[in-house]
């Protein structure tokens, strides 16, 4: 017995033995399963992730498609407007016009006629002008999506310029951008030709410091486009005060039509209540050219001027006194009363004489102090 027992407690102490071994390895196992779980689920939260970003890029690059897709339809409108305007210039081209038919005209011709000839070549001018204007913005159009394309192609992540900073300088560029458009945009109305791609090569090239033209070759350049410009607004501004000169003969014809301080001047409705030069009279005014172009549109936009009678300008202030309340009264102004040879580009040319229509909304006795 003492031996069998012996032999039990041996045995027992053996299996006892095997199970602290097996504790010992199953700590190693726990340890390895749990960094095994932890591994995988920051391998899923990877792989969620990824999905997130893989949606984000799917809505982007529809998004883009969508963008590019409105960017060629609005090519192919422009296009349109191109070839309609292409008719109406030949349609031009073959009316009787130039100084041979401008000495073969009857000399006796009604000043009215005049100023509808003088009316319908500056109309001429104009459509060659948008013509010029369209084939420029489908150039610039194009030149855009050669760039969305390269970037979207490249792009690794969407850019969400949430620091200051990255704003800031974002805020830069569009900037910068939005002067180089308005360049663009007054050249064009200076008969000046811009390749906008080119443009745009250009001052990416500045920002790599790998320019095209060396600094005498640019500054020539430069000279010669002032040259041009110069150029083209003598021949502009001579052919407006020409035009507006005829405009303003047929106006000054018109029944009761009056010419004082320079501005010539038609009541079209006289009102009802007399105003006096301290009252406040708040007025909405619509500027135009003799083409009929609108410049501004102050009813349109909801807006309204006012302040005392005597503190208009003489050009508004005198047509205005002989309103009464409510009135309305339709202005010619020749350009050295107006903008002058200067102009306002890009929307009002040099020489250009301007139309105002000028409305009275209300009229009230300056408060008492």
């Amino acid at each position: 017995l003492t031996i069998r027992l012996a032999a039990a407690e041996k045995a027992q102490q053996a299996a006892l033995d095997q199970a602290k071994a097996l504790n010992a390895d199953k700590q190693p196992l726990a340890t390895r399963l749990a960094a095994a779980e932890k591994e995988k689920q920051a391998v899923l939260e990877q792989v969620k992730a990824l999905n997130a970003d893989k949606q984000s890029l799917t809505i982007r690059l529809a998004a883009a498609e969508k963008t590019q897709q409105a960017a060629l339809d609005q090519v192919k409108a422009l296009n349109a407007d191109k070839q309609s305007l292409s008719t109406r210039l030949a349609a031009v081209d073959k009316a009787p016009h130039g100084p041979a038919n401008d000495a073969a005209a009857p000399k006796n011709e009604p000043p009215e006629m005049a100023a509808i000839v003088a009316a319908y070549r500056l109309q001429a001018d104009k459509d060659n002008a948008q013509l010029r204007m369209k084939e420029d913005e489908i150039e610039l159009l194009r030149t855009q999506l050669s760039v969305q394309s390269k970037t979207r192609s490249g792009e690794s992540a969407a850019a969400k310029l949430s620091a200051s900073g990255e704003q800031q300088a974002y805020a830069i560029g569009a900037s910068m951008g939005s002067e180089a458009l308005n360049v663009l945009t007054t050249r064009r109305t200076q008969g000046v030709t811009v390749d906008a791609g080119l443009v745009l090569q250009g001052i990416e090239d500045a920002f790599r410091g790998q320019l095209r033209l060396g600094e005498q070759e640019r500054n020539k350049a430069l000279f010669d486009v002032s040259q041009q410009v110069f150029q083209n607004l003598n021949k502009i501004e001579q052919k407006n005060i020409s035009a507006g000169k005829k405009y303003q003969q047929a106006f000054a014809r018109k029944k009761d039509v009056v010419f004082k301080e320079g501005v010539y001047s038609r009541v079209d409705y006289l009102g009802k209540g007399k105003i006096s030069g301290n009252d406040l009279v708040t007025v909405v005014i619509k500027e135009m050219l003799t083409d009929g172009t609108v410049i501004n549109d102050m009813e349109a936009k909801d807006q309204a001027l006012t302040q005392k009678l005597d503190a208009y300008p003489p050009v508004f202030r005198e047509p205005l006194k002989r309103l009464q309340n409510h009135g309305s009264v339709t202005l010619v102004v020749p350009p050295e009363k107006a903008y002058g040879s200067k102009g306002l580009p890009p929307k009002i040319p040099p020489g250009a004489t301007m139309v105002y229509s000028v409305r009275i909304v209300d009229s009230q006795p300056e408060p008492a102090k």
